[in-house]
C-alpha cells in the first residue's frame, strides 16, 4: 500500500465498531471483490445512515459506478447505471430511474458467476464511459466518517 494513502479497511472497521460481525464481514468482503474486478478505481468512504465505499474511475463521487452500502443488519451492493446492465440471472433489484442493487446475504452469493459477471460488466461500462469523458484518473482514496454525537 502507498504509504501516503490511507488504510481503508481500518478506517471501515473502526466506523463500522457497532455492526454485527456478520454484517461487518460481508461489506468487506464485497469491498475486496470490487477492488479486485475494478483494479486502478478510487475509492471513497463515507457515513450518513449506512456506511458507503463508493468506487470511481474519474475520482469523482457523482461519477461512482458501484457502492456498497453497509447498514446495521444487513448490506446492499449498488449499481449506479443498473439500468444499463444486462442481468440474465434476475439478480438487480430496485426500479429507480438509474440505480440498483443487489441485497447480499452470504460471502458465497460473492463467489457467484453471476454476480461476478455483473460487477465486470459495471466495470467495463465504467472504464469506457471514464475514457469518453475525460480519461482515468489516477487512483486515489477519500475517507469521510460522520462526526459522532
Amino acid at each position: 500500500m502507498d504509504d501516503k494513502q490511507p488504510d481503508v479497511e481500518a478506517a471501515l472497521l473502526e466506523i463500522l465498531v457497532d455492526r454485527p460481525d456478520s454484517v461487518v464481514a460481508l461489506g468487506l468482503a464485497a469491498r475486496k471483490l470490487v477492488r479486485k474486478l475494478a483494479t486502478g478505481c478510487s475509492e471513497f468512504v463515507g457515513e450518513t445512515h449506512c456506511v458507503l465505499n463508493l468506487f470511481s474511475f474519474t475520482g469523482k463521487h457523482g461519477q461512482a459506478f458501484i457502492h456498497i452500502a453497509t447498514y446495521t443488519k444487513h448490506a446492499n451492493m449498488g449499481f449506479n447505471h443498473g439500468v444499463d446492465l444486462q442481468d440474465p440471472q434476475g439478480l438487480l433489484e430496485g426500479t429507480g430511474k438509474r440505480i440498483r442493487h443487489v441485497r447480499l446475504t452470504s460471502k458465497s452469493q460473492l463467489r457467484s458467476k453471476a454476480l461476478g459477471e455483473l460487477i465486470s460488466n459495471a466495470v467495463s461500462l465504467a472504464r469506457q464511459t471514464a475514457e469518453e469523458n475525460g480519461g482515468i484518473q489516477p487512483s486515489r482514496i477519500g475517507i469521510r466518517p460522520r462526526r459522532r454525537k
